[in-house]
């Protein structure tokens, strides 16, 4: 049974998958660049269009468009693919490209690899959704970072980073370093310490992180259909090894990491629905946030510890602005509104943001972060939730969320997990019918 709980989630993804192929596919065409065979990039920008597969031999960036591959996207060893730096559309750039590959991306020893946008990267007013239909492999990568993407199949970090000597957070290294973003992350002349990172995205397979020496990693409310591994990874970073408020089906484990797996700035315990092993059993228990606890917190907790409820989300008004449309014409919007929890679970008033994209095909997918002043189980404070769903042409509305509270001092609801999803009750509707599984950690 417990298994069957996260079905939701695969379903999700799937449906991502498709309507984000379709999107990429069907407006393709309209791209200034068309190419239906393998394409090369030894250095520069990737224009939009359709292509057979792309390797990249050089330092080469996805600013804007629609890429659609119906293959693999390979980057070859030393060389850097920088599909997050934003530049659609030109005059005030909001997102990089809208990338939707059919194959597995293949990342070599040395390269680096940034796909997926964010405001938890590089995009603070919108979100894009790549999809990669089948899996992620990254044998000695210097790094990887994905946000906000699809994956079908599995993400696999094994070996690589930026090694374990006195630079190991120096941000120095080549590719790394040849890329301006990256390079001046920190203030001009101030590059970002090399790190790897897996956030806000879905995985249809497994995610194994093995044999990584690197300055900093993180894992954060990602939905994962299989196992998570965590084995053998050494960071220089005191406060990397964050592992927090992920939805995992399968088994998670932890062993041989330094230092350990911990919830770093604070988050909240990832939800598991197989086993916890090691550093991540179920029974082991952690200052959060690390160094310095405000409450101490189970790293992980088991899907058969949280309770179901049935509860509604009713909103009562809502505020939009338009912040501009892309060269593939997906129109960028940001909203703010104000609503209520009420049910058997969650119960009290919310302030909720999205970020949203409307695409030519109708479809919308969207990112809502909520936060509730809310009571449950007796227990009242402060509750953040972070959504991720899609809008049909139709105006049926749709996904899945995660609670994300970090610990709050005084606040009975600080160590709170849990999940859920969300459908909404008629088509056209904004109010929403959720199904809540919550817990304490």
């Amino acid at each position: 049974m417990r298994a069957l709980r996260l079905i939701p989630v695969v379903a999700l993804a799937l449906s991502s998958l498709a309507y984000g192929a379709s999107a990429a596919g069907a407006s393709a065409t309209h791209d200034h660049h068309h190419g239906s065979g393998p394409y090369t990039c030894a250095g520069g920008n990737i224009p939009a269009g359709s292509y057979w597969s792309i390797a990249v031999t050089g330092v080469c960036y996805m600013p804007a468009g629609n890429i659609f591959v119906k293959k693999d996207v390979t980057v070859a060893p030393g060389a850097l693919l920088d599909a997050v730096t934003p530049g659609d559309p030109t005059a005030t750039p909001l997102l990089p490209a809208n990338v939707s590959i059919g194959g597995n991306v293949w990342v070599g020893a040395g390269a680096v690899l940034l796909l997926g946008c964010s405001p938890n990267i590089a995009c603070p007013q919108a979100v894009g959704s790549d999809v990669v239909g089948g899996s992620v492999y990254a044998p000695g990568a210097l790094a990887v970072v994905l946000h906000s993407t699809t994956v079908g199949g599995n993400v696999v970090y094994k070996g690589g980073g930026s090694g374990t000597g006195a630079d190991v957070c120096a941000g120095t290294q080549h590719p790394w370093i040849d890329d301006p973003s990256l390079a001046n992350g920190e203030g001009p002349g101030h590059p970002l310490p090399v790190y790897s990172d897996l956030e806000d995205s879905f995985i249809g397979g497994n995610v194994k992180v093995i044999g990584l020496n690197s300055c900093w990693l993180g894992t954060l409310r990602n939905q994962i259909a299989g196992n998570a591994s965590f084995i053998n990874n050494t960071m220089g970073d005191p406060d990397a090894m964050e592992v927090n408020n992920n939805l995992i089906q399968g088994n998670m484990t932890c062993t041989g990491n330094t230092p350990h797996v911990q919830f770093g700035e604070g988050g909240t315990a990832s939800i598991v629905g197989g086993k916890g092993i090691a550093g991540c059993g179920f029974g082991v228990v952690l200052p959060n946030p690390a160094p310095a606890p405000i409450v101490h917190e189970h790293i992980t907790i088991s899907t058969s510890k949280l309770g179901s409820y049935w509860g509604e989300r009713s909103q009562t008004s809502d505020a939009e602005t338009t912040f501009g449309t892309t060269v593939s014409g997906n129109t960028l919007l940001g909203g703010s509104n104000v609503a209520a929890y009420s049910g058997s679970g969650l119960v009290g008033a919310v302030a909720g943001k999205t970020l949203a994209t409307v695409r030519p095909n109708g479809w919308t997918t969207f990112t809502a972060l909520d936060t509730c002043t809310c009571s449950f189980d007796g227990k009242s404070g402060t509750v953040t939730i972070r959504a991720y769903g899609a809008t049909s042409p139709h105006g049926f509305t749709f996904g899945t969320f995660l609670v994300v509270t970090g610990p709050i001092t005084g606040d009975d609801l600080s160590t709170l997990a849990g999940w859920g999803t969300f459908h909404s009750e008629h088509h056209g509707s904004t109010d929403l019918i959720i199904k809540e599984h919550l817990g304490f950690a």
